[in-house]
């Protein structure tokens, strides 16, 4: 079996870490548990609200 390279944390050290963040609570009321994700879902929200908003705007000109 070839060696580990000494950067790369070995498995118990992967596992406890996994173990702690399972741990951890998120705040109440939050439904995100990366804030990365937060901001993604909101990126993604307002795009989708503008483009409908864009195209209802778009259609009524038009006559559809």
């Amino acid at each position: 079996m070839p060696r580990r390279p000494s950067f790369l944390p070995s498995l118990e050290t992967l596992e406890q870490e996994a173990l702690d963040r399972s741990a951890q609570t998120t705040p109440k009321g939050s439904q995100f548990d990366h804030p990365t994700a937060k901001y993604v879902f909101i990126a993604v929200l307002v795009v989708t609200v503008l483009a409908h908003v864009i195209a209802g705007i778009a259609f009524a000109i038009v006559g559809f």
